[in-house]
């Protein structure tokens, strides 16, 4: 990126087309800020994750992967507890596959950051980066403890710098790079 354009580098290009931005209805930035108790707080509303449609294909795609997990199974492993394995994961990804994300509330301030109901202090976490997921960018709070897993939060685009900066205040910002997990979740469009 060089130096004379105006754009942050978690910012999408300047072409991008606005209705591939994560189904959002973030307040405009002025609303989006409250104060209260002489603490800002960043207000806003987004996807819990990133939805994929799935056609008939990738289905069939998933019962033929089931097909040959089985034949496997029968000739090589010779597990009926596999075999029902096999069954009940393929039906769980079908089902889940196909339930729409909600569209969570956050509130961030200096103390943490609310999403819906639950609380996250920002003391049981040790950095925070930004992740370009598609056209979607979220923050990933980096845990503490070892077995706690990694809170993302996307976040609309017109109040990233904003979003940043309150979490630049408290946690360390380190570079984040996504793991061959989420990288094959994307790939098959799970």
């Amino acid at each position: 990126m060089q130096p004379q354009q105006e754009q942050n580098y978690w910012q999408p290009a300047s072409g991008q087309d606005p209705a591939s931005v994560p189904s959002t209805e973030p307040a405009t930035p002025d609303d989006a800020i409250a104060a209260g108790d002489d603490v800002e707080v960043l207000t806003w509303e987004a996807s819990e994750f990133v939805h994929h449609e799935k056609s008939g294909m990738w289905f069939l795609a998933l019962i033929a992967v089931a097909a040959v997990l089985l034949t496997f199974d029968y000739f090589v492993v010779q597990s009926w507890t596999f075999g029902i394995l096999i069954v009940v994961m393929t039906l769980a990804a079908a089902v889940i596959t196909r339930r729409p994300p909600r569209t969570l509330s956050y509130s961030l301030s200096a103390q943490g950051i609310h999403v819906d109901q639950k609380f996250f202090s920002f003391h049981d976490f040790r950095a925070f980066g930004i992740v370009q997921e598609n056209a979607f960018y979220s923050v990933r709070l980096i845990p503490n403890r070892r077995f706690m897993p990694m809170v993302s939060v996307f976040f609309p685009t017109e109040l990233g710098e904003r979003i940043v900066d309150v979490l630049g205040e408290t946690l360390p910002m380190e570079h984040i790079e996504r793991d061959p997990i989420d990288k094959l979740v994307e790939k098959i469009r799970f």
